[in-house]
């Protein structure tokens, strides 16, 4: 049995169109010898003479009339399932997996939602935060993007910065410690509620409270942002959130008061990234733009960080 050659089909394709080798191997720019020699192979593939000379002309046998639609139908399936073309969204059906904190969940997750549901409402988006290793569950297919902050990344992943987020403190509305101006040494004297997935490790905040000689007490660590938020509106507890979120919250008109910190901590770069297979892949490049059009200006902007700490204080923690 002959192995299937797609550039002899096309050779035929072409052969059968023009009824010449000179003519059919000007159109896929061969020489006429090499085109006699392709068609001697097609010849050999199908068991048949396929062309005969009529005159001046080659004309089809039965047997090449026979194939001719046959071939056309094969080259044409060929063509759409290896040529792009555009995607009808309103037709898709599919779960995208995104792996995020909460927090992120919380303020990309429903503007997401919207956005990809007006375009396509049979696509639904599921938020995890379970796993550890990146590669595995984006190399895999169990997560199609991961956001957040992601640090080095495996050659094989690809990754780029969606924003950068602040951290900004957030306590009670009725707080004691907002009656005046917030000094560091007020901050870390306060009782504090941290969040991660990792347990308690030291954060930027705390590597800038000890440039200042200060620590901070943790009465409270959570997994989750959202948590730490809830637990600040129901305490005398300060927890220390990104600014999207903070704004956000206050937005929802949750009882919170949001300030800024009085101390400078680094810009945190928030990222998303998938897998390289995924690259070319008309739906997921359609949900990375969507991505990238949300974040480009974080939900939170249209608030306002209230401030309650002293320049000069601010000033000293450089």
């Amino acid at each position: 049995m002959h192995s299937l050659d797609l550039n002899l089909l096309q050779a035929l394709d072409v052969l059968l169109e023009e009824g010449s080798v000179v003519a059919a191997a000007a159109r896929v720019h061969l020489s006429p010898p090499a085109m006699s020699r392709t068609l001697s192979r097609i010849r050999e593939m199908v068991g048949d003479p396929v062309l005969v000379r009529a005159g001046s002309r080659l004309v089809p046998t039965p047997r090449a009339e026979e194939l001719r639609p046959q071939v056309r139908a094969l080259l044409e399936e060929a063509r759409r399932m290896l040529v792009p073309t555009a995607t009808d969204f309103t037709q898709l059906s599919r779960v995208f997996t995104l792996r995020a904190t909460d927090a992120i969940a919380a303020t990309i997750g429903p503007r997401l939602a919207e956005r990809i549901r007006a375009e396509a409402p049979n696509v639904s988006l599921q938020f995890v935060t379970h796993g550890e290793d990146t590669v595995d569950i984006l190399r895999d297919g169990e997560v199609d993007l991961e956001i957040g902050v992601l640090g080095d990344v495996a050659p094989e992943i690809r990754s780029e910065t969606l924003y950068v987020e602040h951290l900004v403190g957030v306590v009670r509305a009725d707080h004691p410690m907002l009656t005046g101006s917030i000094t560091a040494q007020q901050f870390a004297a306060a009782g504090h509620i941290s969040f991660t997935r990792r347990g308690r490790t030291p954060g930027p905040v705390d590597a800038a409270l000890a440039q200042l000689g200060l620590t901070r007490s943790i009465v409270l660590a959570v997994q989750h942002a959202n948590a730490a938020l809830l637990a600040a509106a129901n305490s005398d507890l300060v927890a220390v959130v990104g600014d999207d979120l903070a704004r956000r919250a206050e937005r929802l008109r949750l009882a919170v008061a949001v300030f800024n910190l009085p101390f400078d901590t680094p810009e945190i770069p928030v990222a998303f990234a998938w897998h390289r297979r995924m690259d070319t892949d008309p739906a997921h490049r359609w949900l990375r733009d969507h991505v990238k059009a949300i974040t480009a200006v974080p939900s939170g902007m249209n608030g306002a960080v209230r401030n309650f700490s002293r320049p000069e204080t601010h000033a000293a923690a450089h």
